[in-house]
């Protein structure tokens, strides 16, 4: 962000900058302010009576969050050997990178332990180097999954039924092609929605019913091509219109009107063509909110939910007090997390975490749960005092896996937080070079993409190895062109083939669930590769990032995802209500 987006904000909160930084990462600025440093003083840690305190970060929000995320690994799946058993399995961690992979089963077992792998801490080595050492050495799950029922080709996804490529995803049914969606039935190709039944292509939606090719819509029934609408029925071709029905292109139709051109539109390819070109010219008439917040309080950034007093914080749901989240759900008193799902019960005072479950008072961890006052560790369970440590359960007192007494534990954690002192790394996140995934596996390359030379001189680990594609020799490719183009036409015969993508030339299948929901709906096969129309849909969503503008309408300085010079009107929230509502 822009100096002057810095201090609008600053202006804006209440908040007094006291330093300007230089991000070592980037060489952009970025503001220290007088509510930063009380919350990093309130959340350090305290070891017999001494306050360790958390000092102002050396990287800017944005490149915090990318080196989180270059720990993340969602879409990119493998097929390896477990390490236990040799059994063929599926996992996100490529055969050849080093690290150990358990089947899910096995990995929960008790053929291991891993108080087994404890160690000394080595005060003459830096801590992350150590750190990789014990990361390396014990085993980690190959797919991150819990209660599925045949929903093997998901990933991060938990009591879900029937479904095929779905990821961070949770409490679904026949569903596929999907990221980020909850309490979701029959439905395909889509990203980040809640709540919504039989739809199609869209993006950030909740409680809808049969609509396609959509973004942002709450509580509408059959809508096709919408965008920010609520409440609406039965329209075409709409953006920013409530309560509506029988509109096409924001104007209305009676019942009988919209019935007709709907089914002269339905099988009409051309007419589709001109009615979105119709469509495009409509969007840069209608004005747009500078940021979008629902029932919220006090809130600086975009797509905010039911929160309170948050600044620079996005696509988040019941957040209090926090600055710098990402995809969060349920925190109070948080700064800088990304991707936390947390359905019913909140997390309160963290720091530096991705993939946050009930957990509080805890510092740079990466996907530990139920529990409290952890740092640096990964994929803990219900414990708590535990300072970089891997994959342990109900464990108290550890470092790098190792038993301690209180005592010990407590004389010797701040020890190892001045060594870290000494050695540049004190509370800073870990860095992407110990990462188990290449930034270009990760999904901080959809956020932040960088070439093969750009992640290398930012000493990001890159996958560069390609692992061929297993198509079956009794599976027949079929390029993308020679698809037919109605789905009348396509016969079961196209289950048995791979389609190679009109992209990047990848082979995929098409699924059963998947045909029967395109001849259901009379869709046409998709020619691009899932992977490839994730990103498209994500190229749909405003930015992460801040401008400072004006309304367009009274001249207003605002803060928003829209630059100055974006092709749509932009209004502040006052002016925007008044025109819409």
């Amino acid at each position: 962000m822009e100096r002057e987006v810095y201090e609008f904000i600053a202006a804006q909160t209440g908040e007094k900058i006291v330093e300007r930084r230089k991000c070592i990462n980037c060489g952009q600025e970025f503001a220290i302010t007088d509510k930063d440093l009380e919350f990093y003083s309130k959340i350090s840690p305290v070891f017999n009576g001494t306050k360790y305190e958390i000092p102002a970060p050396t990287l800017c929000p944005d490149c915090r969050q990318q080196r989180r995320l270059a720990w993340r690994n969602e879409r990119k799946l493998y097929k390896r050997k477990c390490d236990l058993t040799g059994k063929n399995i599926i996992s996100m961690y490529s055969p050849d990178g080093g690290y150990k992979n358990y089947e899910q089963s096995e990995r929960w077992s008790d053929k291991w332990n891993a108080m087994d792998y404890g160690r000394d801490f080595d005060f003459t080595r830096p801590f992350f180097e150590q750190f990789n050492e014990i990361l390396k050495d014990i085993p980690d799950m190959a797919l991150i999954q819990d209660n599925n029922e045949n929903s093997q080709f998901t990933n991060d996804c938990f009591q879900s039924k029937n479904c095929y490529y779905l990821f961070t995803s949770n409490t679904n049914q026949d569903c596929c092609y999907w990221d980020s969606v909850f309490w979701c039935k029959d439905t395909l190709d889509s990203l980040w929605v809640l709540a919504s039944e039989k739809c199609f292509d869209v993006i950030k939606s909740n409680k809808c019913f049969w609509c396609f090719y959509w973004l942002n819509l709450t509580d509408c029934r059959d809508c096709f091509y919408c965008t920010d609408c609520n409440g609406c029925k039965d329209c075409l071709f709409c953006a920013e219109i409530e309560n509506k029905s029988y509109s096409i292109l924001n104007k209305q139709y009676s019942k009988e009107e919209y019935e007709t051109i709907f089914e002269q539109l339905k099988n009409d390819n051309s007419k589709i063509e001109d009615m979105k070109l119709k469509y495009k010219e409509l969007l840069k008439t209608i004005p747009k909110r500078n940021i979008t917040t629902i029932w919220g309080e006090n809130l600086i950034w975009d797509q905010l939910e039911n929160s309170k007093n948050c600044t620079i914080c996005f696509d988040s749901f019941n957040i209090t007090d926090s600055k710098f989240l990402y995809s969060v759900w349920q925190v109070s008193d948080g700064y800088d997390c990304t991707i936390t799902w947390t359905l019913d019960r909140t997390n309160y005072r963290i720091y530096e975490w991705l993939s946050v479950p009930w957990v509080n008072d805890s510092i740079c961890n990466i996907s530990c749960r139920f529990g409290n006052n952890i740092y640096y560790s990964r994929n803990c369970f219900y414990s708590s005092s535990l300072f970089s440590c891997v994959w342990l359960r109900d464990k108290q007192y550890c470092i790098l896996n190792k038993q301690y007494t209180k005592e010990e534990y407590e004389t010797l954690v701040p020890k190892i937080i001045e060594h870290m002192k000494s050695t540049w790394e004190r509370w800073e996140f870990f860095p992407a070079w110990i990462s188990p995934f290449g930034y270009n596996e990760t999904v901080a390359n959809e956020y932040f993409p960088l070439s093969r030379e750009q992640a290398i001189a930012k000493w990001y680990k890159r996958q560069d190895k390609e692992y061929p594609i297993n198509v079956p020799d009794w599976i027949e490719l079929i390029k993308w062109q020679d698809l037919p183009k109605d789905i009348n036409d396509v016969s079961d015969e196209i289950l048995k083939k791979a389609v190679v993508c009109e992209i990047n030339s990848k082979p995929f299948r098409i699924v059963k669930p998947e045909l029967e929901f395109y001849r259901k709906h009379n869709l046409p096969l998709p020619c691009k590769h899932p992977d490839v129309r994730h990103l498209e849909r994500m190229r749909k969503r405003a930015p992460r990032q801040l401008y400072l503008r004006t309304c367009d309408n009274c001249g207003k300085q605002v803060i928003s995802v829209y630059p100055q010079n974006n092709e749509f009107k932009v209004y502040c929230e006052n002016c925007y209500n008044k025109q819409i509502y």
